[in-house]
């Protein structure tokens, strides 16, 4: 059994969009507290007053600094690399895939300014490169069932520092202003230290000046 104060502690540390909106005094402790009155509940084994729950919230508020925690990631502006003229397409798996994956990145790998992606899920197969590619993946994966394609897209990759994965919450905070701003992402695509949001042609410059301006600012 937990005390209330830990409880909070646990559910805000996995919530780090809450602590931000607490950092910035933007949030109504008494309505947070009845909305995290359930899970207080469940990790401490009893019973909860909405009271006890509002100053943990306090004590936690006072000790809360969002910038820190991110400041390692974001102390070092990342490079930003904008990609246009780019298409998506989506397969349904099957068993004859693989060969066509490998003479894809074979063909891709020529040419070394080529943008390629590829995602093998469970179920689906997303692909995304390059228009100029186009041609040869449709000739390539023709007998496979196509789920869906997407054209006129471009991309935005953030190269983040190495030790990023160590850092909870730091794609939260790149996705938020996006999504705050109304821009659809079409797709995410992400290595150890890269992130790329895939996005329609006619978003991709208010985003990379709301993600430029994300790094400015802190």
């Amino acid at each position: 059994m937990i005390t209330v104060p830990s409880a909070v502690a646990d559910i805000l540390n996995e919530t780090p969009y809450i602590e931000e909106l607490l950092s910035r005094n933007i949030i109504n402790l008494s309505s947070l507290a009845r909305d995290i009155r359930p899970k207080v509940e469940k990790l401490t084994m009893k019973d909860v007053q909405i009271g006890s729950i509002i100053m943990a919230l306090k004590r936690q508020t006072e000790n809360l600094n969002v910038k820190k925690k991110f400041e390692k990631v974001f102390k070092i502006s990342p490079d930003l690399i904008v990609r246009s003229n780019l298409f998506e397409i989506t397969f349904v798996n099957s068993d004859t895939q693989t060969k066509k994956h490998r003479e894809l990145l074979e063909y891709a790998n020529v040419d070394q300014s080529t943008f390629l992606t590829v995602t093998h899920g469970i179920f689906e197969t997303t692909i995304i490169a390059n228009a100029k590619l186009k041609d040869k993946i449709l000739q390539l994966y023709k007998d496979e069932k196509i789920v869906a394609i997407l054209e006129n897209v471009s991309s935005i990759t953030v190269n983040f520092p190495k030790d990023i994965i160590d850092i909870p919450g730091v794609y939260y905070i790149l996705l938020k202003v996006l999504a705050w701003e109304g821009i659809d992402i079409a797709e995410i695509v992400s290595t150890y230290s890269e992130c790329t949001v895939i996005l329609k042609n006619t978003y991709v410059d208010r985003a990379f000046s709301l993600i430029k301006s994300l790094f400015s600012a802190v």
